[in-house]
């Protein structure tokens, strides 16, 4: 029985319209077509641009010109065109900028010049890809946010981002806090008025040990639930940790110590 040469998983799926196979657990292109499944075509018949469906040596005649058959990848070009059409997806979903898939597919070729994927989920390093780009440029968006209503978990995501990272030396850059807050306050429907009162917290923090070397989220969700009890805004710790993607107990942990800080 065929495996996985990634994953190990037993669970590969076979075209027999394109004669390749792939692993459905984690998305590698297996370097396996024993045979040319397209369409028999008699020799009497010339290749030409007026014949588009007919096989020139391994590709396919298209508006006069030929393109490749897809068995003849390797099993190295197959995965980055699968991975190019994963962060396209992604970015569709997110409506990410240009700029951010041109720097994806650059961070996850690398990876693949450099043998990081040999072994690893291909799928977690598109998503890690995407993820460091939008780390790279401060562009906020959270782990949640991109593994949302897909197969791949926010674990896998991070692993790879933080192989990514070291391995490539990226310059992540640290987002402002400030740029943060309204737009997970909005997120949860809370008023201008808590929106002004979390920026102050923040800004009254600058430079504090509070704030300083800790994930700009988490100071974020925080100073947005103290801000909003302050207000008398009803909203849980559950809420807040889902919206901006990280656990109620760092808010709990971190809103203690910002209202000791502040004297609130």
């Amino acid at each position: 029985m065929n495996k996985c040469p990634e994953c190990g998983s037993v669970n590969i799926f076979f075209q027999s319209h394109t004669g390749e196979s792939s692993c459905k657990d984690c998305g590698l292109i297996l370097d396996e077509s024993p045979f040319d499944t397209s369409p028999f075509v008699p020799d009497n018949v010339k290749s030409s641009a007026l014949h588009p469906a007919v096989s020139h040596a391994g590709g396919l005649g298209m508006d006069g010109k030929i393109v490749k058959h897809s068995w003849l990848y390797s099993t190295r070009e197959k995965n980055l065109r699968l991975a190019n059409s994963r962060i396209h997806s992604i970015a569709s979903r997110l409506k990410l900028p240009e700029y951010i898939v041109k720097e994806a597919k650059l961070i996850f070729k690398t990876a693949v010049d450099k043998n990081l994927n040999i072994g690893r989920d291909n799928a977690s390093f598109a998503y890690g890809s995407v993820y460091a780009s939008c780390s790279m440029h401060c562009l906020p968006k959270t782990p949640l946010e991109l593994v949302a209503y897909t197969d791949m978990t926010k674990k896998k995501l991070m692993k790879a981002y933080r192989i990514l990272v070291k391995e490539l030396n990226l310059k992540v850059n640290v987002c402002d806090p400030l740029d943060l807050i309204p737009r997970f306050a909005t997120k949860m429907g809370l008023s201008q008025k808590t929106i002004t009162t979390a920026i102050n917290i923040v800004m009254k923090l600058k430079g504090s040990k509070v704030i300083n070397g800790r994930n700009p989220k988490t100071i974020v969700a925080s100073a947005l639930y103290v801000a909003s009890k302050k207000n008398g805004e009803k909203i849980t710790q559950r809420i807040v940790a889902n919206a901006v993607g990280v656990i109620e107990v760092t808010i709990r942990k971190r809103s203690h110590e910002i209202e000791a800080e502040l004297g609130i």
